[in-house]
């Protein structure tokens, strides 16, 4: 008898409360790796290397050992499969994110805007201030224009994100969550809120939160990581060529600002992406995930 077949028969809730034990294991074990191999670079190559190891090893390895060790089919769990009719839905969900833009700007200047109660003051002002120092960081990245540069920002900032959150959050938690509640809406609502606290920015809570509904309800009605992989690889990577075109003076360096987008292009777009959703994903069957239990 093999160690996962002692887990195989555990409740949601209990492989909630083991995956969050893994992942504390992970990310300590990530956090000395990290440290070691960024200790052979220098700069703001050393604080690369730390990020991705960090993130591979305590996000998709945790989701991966999460899923070998408490399913007979843990490729399947974590939906490291194909679909049916897989490179239209991959195009939608590209154009459902395209679509949702102006109300990912329009929440993010609302969230901007947000203050807490005066009692709150020096939290807020602290968060703004973590804000503030990991934007820094950020355009420390970024604002280098080789292409080189180009190259290794795609590779740390959106493939190695894409892959590492979504096996983690859609495909391992939001997963058990979906099994411990009766409602998939409150789920991903549920995962997505999650998704956004994880990246410790507050006051940019709006935004990841509604792209994190939106990657959760793409994954629920396809059953592939695959189609999330790629729209959230999109997302990240459509900001990172437009700072290397604005860096390099190819296009305005004011685009890399807030788009200014109108509450009512933000309907407009809202609405499309629903209506491109529900044609494309919601009117089709998805696999039934309890057939992996």
């Amino acid at each position: 008898m093999q160690i996962k077949d002692f887990f195989k028969d555990t409740k949601p809730g209990g492989q909630l409360i083991a995956l969050a034990f893994i992942f504390v294991l992970f990310f300590i074990i990530a956090v000395g790796l990290s440290v070691a191999l960024g200790a052979l670079f220098d700069g703001v190559a050393s604080k690369m290397v730390i990020q991705a190891v960090t993130q591979i090893v305590s996000f998709a390895g945790t989701a991966l050992f999460f899923a070998y060790m408490f399913h007979d089919k843990p490729s399947k769990y974590l939906g490291l499969c194909t679909t049916h009719g897989m490179v239209v839905k991959l195009l939608v969900a590209c154009l459902i994110l395209v679509a949702l833009l102006p109300l990912s700007d329009w929440l993010t200047r609302l969230n901007d805007s947000w203050h807490l109660p005066q009692c709150f003051a020096a939290f807020e002002e602290s968060m703004r201030s973590m804000g503030e120092k990991a934007q820094i960081e950020l355009n420390g990245f970024l604002s280098r224009t080789s292409f080189g540069a180009l190259i290794a920002n795609l590779f740390v900032l959106a493939i190695v994100p894409a892959i590492c959150e979504e096996l983690l959050f859609r495909g391992a938690l939001q997963n058990i969550f979906c099994r411990m509640l009766s409602n998939h809406h409150v789920a991903i609502w549920l995962t997505a809120a999650l998704f956004s606290l994880f990246h410790g920015e507050l006051f940019a809570f709006l935004p990841r939160f509604v792209l994190g509904a939106a990657l959760g309800y793409l994954f629920y009605y396809s059953g592939s990581i695959w189609i999330n992989i790629m729209t959230h690889f999109l997302n990240n990577a459509l900001a990172i060529l437009l700072f290397y075109l604005a860096y390099n003076g190819v296009v305005d360096i004011s685009l890399t600002e807030s788009l200014s987008a109108p509450w009512y292009l933000s309907l407009i777009g809202a609405s499309i992406a629903v209506a491109l959703f529900m044609f494309f994903f919601a009117k089709n069957s998805r696999r039934d995930l309890k057939s992996d239990m």
